[in-house]
C-alpha cells in the first residue's frame, strides 16, 4: 500500500493569513489609540509567520514558492520596524518578483529548470507517461528547448510585474513619513492592492504559459491532452 501523500496546503488560508489579515491589522489598529504604528507591524507579522511554521510542520516543509511569500512578509515587516522610507520599499517590492523571474531562465542552464517545481508535478502531468514519450533524443532536445522557452517567458513577466511592484509602491507611500500611521497604513494597503493590481494579471500569463506549455507537450510526444495529464493512466494514441 502506498504512502498517503501530504495534504496540499490550503491556497484560501495562504491568502487571508498572509495577505488579509495582515491588511486589516495594519489599516484598522494603527491608530496611536489602539494598537499604534509599531505594535500593528509586530502584530501583522504573527500571522505569516505563525502559518509558515504551521505550514512546515504539517506539510513536512516548504516549497520555493512559499519560502518566497515568506520572505516578502518578513522584508515588509523588517523595513516598516526600522522606519526606512518608500525608496526602500519599492526596491523590496520590485527585487522579489525580478530575483523570482531571473531564477527560472537561470536554473535552466544548470541543469535543474525551475518551471518543473511550478508545471511539472505528479498531480498535474502523468509524469511516467510523458517520460515513457520522449524516447528520442530529438525529442528531449526538442522538450528542453520548451521548458528554457516558457521559462524565458515567465521570466518576463515577472520583470514587468518587478516595475509595476516599484511604481506601485512609490504611489503608495511616497511622501509619507516612516513608522507613521499612514505609512503603516499605506503598507497594509500595499499588500493587498498588490495581489491585485499586479499578482493577477502575472497570474494570468503564467496561466498562459501553462497552457502552452501543455500543447508543446503534446506536439512533441504525441500524447493526447487525457493521456499527459494527470491521471491519464492509459495512452491511447502515440505518434512515433
Amino acid at each position: 500500500m502506498n504512502a498517503p501523500a501530504h495534504a496540499q496546503p490550503n491556497a484560501l488560508a495562504d491568502l487571508v493569513l498572509t495577505v488579509v489579515l495582515p491588511s486589516l491589522v495594519l489599516d484598522q489598529l494603527s491608530d496611536p489609540a489602539r494598537l499604534g504604528p509599531t505594535w500593528a507591524l509586530v502584530v501583522s507579522l504573527l500571522f505569516p509567520v505563525l502559518f509558515a511554521v504551521w505550514c512546515w510542520w504539517k506539510h513536512s516543509g516548504w516549497n520555493v514558492f512559499s519560502i518566497l511569500g515568506f520572505i516578502t512578509i518578513l522584508l515588509s515587516g523588517g523595513l516598516g520596524l526600522l522606519k526606512l522610507d518608500a525608496f526602500w520599499f519599492a526596491v523590496k517590492e520590485s527585487a522579489m518578483p525580478l530575483a523570482f523571474g531571473a531564477a527560472f531562465p537561470v536554473s535552466c542552464w544548470f541543469g535543474k529548470p525551475l518551471i518543473n517545481a511550478l508545471v511539472l508535478q505528479p498531480h498535474i502531468f502523468n509524469l511516467r507517461a510523458l517520460t515513457v514519450a520522449l524516447d528520442t533524443p530529438e525529442k528531449q532536445t526538442r522538450y528542453q528547448h520548451t521548458l528554457l522557452r516558457g521559462s524565458w517567458l515567465i521570466g518576463i513577466a515577472a520583470i514587468i510585474s518587478s516595475i509595476g511592484n516599484f511604481l506601485l509602491a512609490l504611489w503608495l507611500l511616497l511622501g509619507k513619513e516612516p513608522g507613521s500611521e499612514a505609512f503603516v497604513k499605506g503598507i497594509g494597503t500595499l499588500n493587498w492592492a498588490s495581489v491585485i493590481v499586479i499578482g493577477a494579471p502575472l497570474c494570468a500569463i503564467m496561466f498562459a504559459v501553462f497552457l502552452w506549455l501543455i500543447r508543446q507537450f503534446q506536439i512533441i510526444t504525441g500524447l493526447e491532452r487525457a493521456d499527459l495529464m494527470n491521471p491519464g493512466r492509459t495512452v491511447r494514441r502515440r505518434i512515433g
